[in-house]
């Protein structure tokens, strides 16, 4: 009786286990602007400091503006989930842009498509240092015999000098 009661009980275990396993682990990155929260501001009413309220900071700024008549932020950020091991999805995608006038007052809100991102190709070039570059070897052992311990060489002719 001892034996069927511990291996129900076992299996349980295990049971819950392996189902908690199949639960997705869910991530979201960035700030993702709601329908809800797009309706909260009105062009040529909303400001700057009502768009950070209602939304909080962008996730970036434009570093160029339209013609020097005002700021242009983004708001990006997607939600990913995992299931156990399995590469991550991008279940949401969103990014909004937010112009202003010279006056901080919003103008536009567009809601663009994150299917255009384009990916963006880095440089492999390096940048040359002044210097000697030393292999794994060098750094490891460089160092050994370059300082002297309590009572060392170093110490006696700084004693003989005074």
């Amino acid at each position: 009786m001892k034996k069927q009661k511990w291996l129900v009980c076992s299996v349980a275990i295990a049971g819950v286990i392996l189902t908690s396993a199949c639960t997705p682990s869910v991530n979201t990155r960035g700030n993702i602007v709601s329908d809800s929260k797009l309706q909260q501001v009105q062009p040529n009413v909303t400001t700057q400091y009502d768009v950070t309220q209602a939304w909080g900071p962008p996730t970036f700024v434009a570093p160029f503006n339209k013609q020097d008549l005002g700021e242009t932020w983004y708001y990006a950020g997607h939600t990913s989930e995992r299931m156990g091991v399995f590469k991550y999805e991008i279940t949401e995608r969103k990014l909004v842009q937010v112009d202003f006038d010279e006056n901080g007052v919003l103008t536009d809100v567009q809601q663009l498509n994150p299917d255009m991102a384009q990916n963006v190709d880095f440089v492999d070039r390096e940048t040359p240092t002044a210097g000697k570059e030393f292999t794994v070897l060098q750094q490891l052992v460089g160092n050994i015999g370059r300082f002297n311990g309590v009572g060392g060489s170093a110490n006696k002719a700084q004693s003989g000098n005074n």
